[in-house]
């Protein structure tokens, strides 16, 4: 029981960053904006987790550095995305380029070979009584900040998609473009917007995994969790909830793969390691056919 209960508990952890990214990418995506290059925005967006943590004395510092990096990049997938209409694959890869360059080139320029030192991070969160509980405790009320923010973002997401005139522009111009566009909404404008969300969730992902999950900067630390993101995107048939279970399911995998390295140290480790990433490819195979995509995302709109 105890074995179930730390896997469970550490899947939570191991699922926060994608849920963030994902949840981004599904409101992008519902606008109308494919974002590929989640996996560079996440890169950035934990350095400068760290950069702006170690400088600030407080991971919150870095956390909001992270989430105007990633909006920044998101804005600029938007710019070629949607102002120039350059195909969403090609301005998306580039931008993971750029990532991965951005990060490693800055981490090796500011911090060199001395590392970061100490990196203040995100403690869990203290609840007393409630974080004691012998079964709930360590899988409900013994996590991170974050991760309790990631939940409600996620509640919150779901009621304005649905709930809201803002969900409904949004929804319009994923799905009817030319009639939101008729009808009055600024289409491209709430496009943008949305692209910079996307990017500013795919910065607090990266955030996390440098500030929470881990304490410091590594090249390459995503390790494809960006693609991963997109998976639970598509799985999930772009809904911030639906992101939250998906992302989860993950996140188990994920820890799961650690323990069972440890359980079978004769089985090449790098089976273990696939394990996720292998699931990400099952879920889209057995998705993508019967995956509704927003109109846009199918056929991008031009004015």
């Amino acid at each position: 029981m105890m074995m179930i209960l730390g896997l469970l508990a550490s899947g939570v952890r191991f699922a926060t960053p994608l849920m963030f990214a994902a949840m981004g990418e599904a409101i992008s995506q519902r606008a109308g904006v494919l974002n590929v290059g989640l996996e560079g925005i996440m890169l950035v967006g934990a350095f400068l987790a760290v950069l702006f943590a170690v400088l600030t004395g407080s991971p919150w510092g870095g956390f909001a550095a992270a989430l105007a990096g990633g909006a920044i990049l998101g804005l600029l997938h938007g710019y070629f995305a949607i102002r120039l209409k350059v195909d969403q694959i090609v301005s998306g890869i580039a931008l993971i380029l750029l990532g991965m360059g951005l990060s490693g080139v800055g981490y090796r320029m500011i911090f060199g070979q001395g590392g970061t030192g100490q990196v203040p991070g995100f403690a869990r969160v203290n609840l007393g009584v409630l974080s004691e509980l012998p079964i709930l405790g360590p899988l409900f009320f013994s996590h991170h900040a974050l991760v309790y923010l990631a939940l409600g973002l996620a509640v919150a997401l779901t009621w304005m998609l649905h709930r809201t005139g803002w969900g409904l522009m949004i929804r319009a111009a994923g799905e009817s473009p030319g009639a939101a566009d008729k009808a009055g909404v600024p289409v491209d404008r709430l496009r943008m917007i949305c692209v910079a969300f996307g990017g500013a969730m795919a910065g607090a992902g990266g955030a996390y995994l440098s500030t929470a999950q881990l304490a410091g900067f590594v090249e390459n630390m995503v390790a494809g969790r960006g693609f991963i993101a997109i998976a639970c995107v598509v799985f999930a048939r772009w809904n911030p909830l639906g992101v939250v279970a998906v992302a989860l399911l993950f996140g188990i995998a994920d820890a799961g793969q650690i323990r069972l390295q440890a359980l079978y140290p004769d089985v090449p480790y790098q089976a273990f390691i696939a394990l996720p990433y292998l699931l990400a490819l099952a879920a889209l195979v057995v998705t993508a056919r019967s995956a509704h995509l927003p109109a846009a995302l199918a056929q991008p709109y031009r004015r």
